[in-house]
C-alpha cells in the first residue's frame, strides 16, 4: 500500500533587506535630482531666488554632493549594513536631493506667477528651517564614528547629543522667524511668531549655534585622536579621511556662523557656501581613495568597477544624445527631413567605441588608484594584512613555540 508523502513546503528566497532599502534610497535620490534638473531646465537654468546663492554653480555642486554621498552610502550599506555610516551617507545625499527638488519647485511657481499651495510652502518652511541643522548633526556623527561606525569611547557621544540639541534650537528659532523664511525670503512664514519675540528667538538661535559649533569642533578632534591612535595600516587608510574632515570643518563652520549669526552680504555667503560644499564633497572622495589605495572595508574591487562603469554610462549617454542630434541635422541638411538612420548610425558608432572607452577608463582608474601595497615586494610584512590576519599569524607562531619550534616554516629564525 502506497503512502502519500507530503511535499515539503517551498521556502521563500531570502531577501537582502539592507540592499533593498539602500537601493530604494539611492533610487529616490537619483529621481529627485532628475526631477530637479527637469524643473531647472524649465526656468532655463537660471539660479533661483535664494539667500546667499547668486550662481548656478552652487546647485551643480549640491547635485554632486547628493550623488557622491548617496553612491558611497549605498556601497557601504550594501556591504556593511551594520555600519551606521553608510545609512548616514545616504541620508545626507537624499536630503540634499529633496532640498534641490523643493527649491526648483518653488522657483517654478515663482516664475509662473502662480499661488503657492500649502504643501509646497510647508516643505519650503521645513527645508529652510531644519535642512542645514540636520546636515550638521549627521556630519558630526560621521566625524565621530568614521570609519568603524563606532565611537572611540562613550564620552564622545556627548558631542553628538550636543549637536542634536543645538540643531533643534536653531531649527525651531529659525522656523519661527517673524520676518519670513530664511532661505526663501520672498515667502511668508506659516509658523511665524509674534514680532515682539524676535529678540528672544535671536538669543536662543545664538545659543544653539554655539552648541553646534562646539560639537563640530569636538567631533573633528575625535577624528584627529582616532588617527593618532591608529596603527600603521589604519593610519594609511585614514590619512586622507582625516584631512577631508578637517577641511570640511574648516570650510563649513564659517558658513554656518555667517548664516545664523552675522549679517553678511550675499556675495560673501555665496563664496562660503561654495567652499563648504566643495570641502564636503572631499569626504566621500577621500573614502573612495582609502578603499582603492589602502583597502579600507575590503571593497576596493566593487568601487573600482563603479568608477569605471558610472563614467562610462555618462559618456555613452552624452555621446548618444549628441550623436543623434548631429546626424539628424546632417540628414535634415541633405534630405530636408529627419531620418531614423541617425539613431542607427549613432548606435553602431557607440557599439564600436564601447570597448576602447571602457579599457581607457579602466587603465586610468588602475593607474590613479593602484593599491599602495602592490608595490611592496620586499621582506617587510605586507601592509594589506588586516588586524585579524596579523593576530592569526601571531597565534600560529606562538603555537610553534609551544611545541618546541623556534624557527619559521622556511627554516629562518624569527
Amino acid at each position: 500500500m502506497k503512502t502519500a508523502t507530503l511535499a515539503a513546503p517551498r521556502r521563500l528566497p531570502n531577501v537582502n533587506w539592507a540592499r533593498l532599502v539602500a537601493t530604494l534610497l539611492l533610487t529616490l535620490t537619483i529621481l529627485s535630482i532628475a526631477v530637479a534638473v527637469t524643473m531647472w531646465a524649465g526656468i532655463r537654468f537660471r539660479p533661483p531666488h535664494l539667500s546667499f546663492i547668486q550662481s548656478s554653480a552652487v546647485f551643480v555642486a549640491e547635485m554632486f554632493y547628493a550623488v557622491s554621498y548617496s553612491a558611497m552610502g549605498w556601497l557601504l550599506a550594501t556591504r556593511l549594513p551594520r555600519n551606521l555610516l553608510g545609512w548616514i551617507f545616504m541620508a545626507l545625499g537624499l536630503s540634499m536631493a529633496v532640498q534641490l527638488t523643493i527649491t526648483f519647485a518653488v522657483e517654478g511657481v515663482y516664475q509662473a506667477f502662480r499661488p503657492l499651495d500649502s504643501s509646497l510652502l510647508s516643505g519650503a518652511w521645513f527645508m529652510s528651517s531644519f535642512h542645514l541643522p540636520a546636515l550638521t548633526v549627521l556630519t558630526v556623527v560621521v566625524f565621530l564614528r568614521f570609519p568603524t561606525g563606532k565611537l572611540l569611547s562613550r564620552r564622545w557621544a556627548i558631542a553628538g547629543w550636543t549637536a542634536l540639541v543645538g540643531a533643534v534650537i536653531v531649527g525651531v528659532t529659525v522656523g519661527m522667524n517673524p520676518t519670513g523664511l530664511a532661505w526663501y525670503p520672498s515667502l511668508p512664514n506659516p509658523f511665524a511668531a509674534a514680532p515682539n519675540l524676535r529678540a528672544p528667538l535671536q538669543v536662543a538661535s545664538v545659543v544653539g549655534l554655539i552648541l553646534m559649533v562646539a560639537a563640530t569642533l569636538v567631533a573633528t578632534a575625535s577624528m584627529v585622536v582616532r588617527y593618532r591612535r591608529s596603527a600603521d595600516v589604519q593610519r594609511a587608510q585614514m590619512r586622507w579621511i582625516a584631512v577631508a574632515v578637517v577641511l570640511f570643518a574648516g570650510a563649513g563652520l564659517p558658513f554656518i556662523i555667517v548664516r545664523y549669526a552675522l549679517d553678511a552680504p550675499y556675495a560673501t555667503g555665496g563664496v562660503l557656501l561654495a567652499m563648504a560644499l566643495i570641502a564636503g564633497c572631499f569626504l566621500p572622495i577621500a573614502a573612495a581613495v582609502a578603499i582603492l589605495r589602502h583597502r579600507l572595508y575590503d571593497i576596493d574591487l566593487i568601487l573600482n568597477r563603479a568608477l569605471v562603469y558610472i563614467p562610462l554610462t555618462a559618456i555613452l549617454a552624452g555621446a548618444y544624445t549628441a550623436g543623434v542630434a548631429l546626424f539628424q541635422r546632417l540628414f535634415t541638411a541633405v534630405t530636408g527631413d529627419k531620418s531614423d538612420g541617425a539613431v542607427v548610425i549613432t548606435t553602431l558608432v557607440l557599439a564600436a567605441l564601447f570597448t576602447p572607452i571602457r579599457n581607457w577608463l579602466q587603465t586610468f582608474v588602475d593607474r590613479r588608484f593602484k593599491p599602495v601595497s602592490s608595490a611592496n615586494t620586499g621582506p617587510m610584512e605586507d601592509v594589506e594584512l588586516t588586524i585579524d590576519q596579523r593576530v592569526s599569524m601571531l597565534e600560529q607562531r606562538i603555537a610553534r613555540m609551544e611545541v618546541g619550534g623556534s624557527r619559521n616554516d622556511d627554516g629562518t629564525d624569527w
